[in-house]
């Protein structure tokens, strides 16, 4: 199986007019993807790479039975085309912008969930389910369908990251890209929990960084008598305190929020620790060998 994302994913595009638009209508269309409408106002009736183009998302549901969107405006305007999808009752929706205020972040999520919908992002590549559909701008290539959940604060770590799994032969159900932002529309736990429920996915890799508390959800996931085993690769063990290392949420604030003390945390849990890229595909598959061995 996989999580929020599958190959009956019916994707509106949200801004399908500007660059990022329509390189992924055919970006999308090579990851078996169905792109069915576009959104871009002021354009209504148009067609953009065979897609037909809507004034609002509300239009394009409605005509097209999409049920998924990947919205692609400026972070001016990404806090009204979010609510104005999540209104339009689309329920899953990924935002890959960056550069968002806080306080637009806050009131996505919290739509959100009012409204019973799934949000990717912000600050994040998307949302993947090798060979079944995709619903971000990550490269395909790196991904291969498999028994392996993957959660990743980064996009650029997750790339190559999978890309190592899927040579070790380590394919993975499906690859979502939390994002580097202090709020976020799926967290970690929340993402943990989909893949915890998923049962076709046999373990979970966790991509994480400095700053925050995200990876302590998968410290007392991995608590539980019943969680699925997971490995762990973090990032930024020699980032110095005080200072934003890349995204807007890696920066450590207390000693919590450092390397160190995550890992720690990870590792008295019970998760595989990887202590770099090179030995994540032997953590991953020691995880998975975990998952595969009979109950005592």
């Amino acid at each position: 199986m996989s999580i929020l994302l599958d190959a009956t994913a019916r994707v509106l595009i949200v801004g399908i007019s500007g660059k990022f638009g329509t390189f992924s209508v055919k970006d999308l269309a090579q990851s078996r993807t169905a792109v069915v409408a576009g959104v871009a106002p002021g354009r209504h009736g148009q067609i953009v790479e065979n897609i037909p183009v809507f004034s609002s998302v509300a239009a394009a549901i409605g005509e097209t039975g999409a049920n998924a969107a990947l919205i692609y405006v400026p972070a001016s305007g990404a806090l009204d085309a979010v609510l104005e999808t999540i209104e339009a009752g689309c329920p899953l929706i990924a935002y890959p912008g960056d550069g968002l205020p806080v306080s637009d972040a806050m009131e996505m999520r919290a739509a959100a969930l009012e409204a019973g919908a799934h949000l990717v992002g912000p600050n994040s590549p998307g949302l993947i389910s090798p060979g079944k559909a995709k619903l971000g701008f990550m490269p395909s290539f790196c991904y291969a369908p498999g028994p392996i959940g993957v959660i990743s604060r980064s996009g650029s770590l997750s790339y190559e990251a999978c890309f190592r799994l899927t040579s070790a032969g380590l394919g993975q159900t499906s690859v979502i890209g939390i994002g580097g932002d202090p709020v976020r529309g799926v967290n970690a736990a929340e993402a943990i929990g989909s893949f915890h429920d998923d049962p076709e996915t046999r373990a979970i890799v966790y991509l994480g960084e400095i700053g925050g508390s995200e990876e302590y959800a998968l410290a007392e996931y991995a608590r539980r008598p019943d969680a699925k085993p997971a490995a762990a690769l973090l990032v930024g063990r020699t980032a110095p305190v005080g200072k934003k290392m890349g995204h807007a949420a890696a920066m450590i604030g207390s000693y919590a929020e450092g390397w160190a003390a995550k890992v720690e945390a990870l590792d008295r849990a019970g998760v595989v620790i990887a202590r770099d890229l090179d030995g994540l595909a032997a953590a991953a598959k020691s995880a998975l060998t975990r998952a595969m061995a009979p109950a005592a």
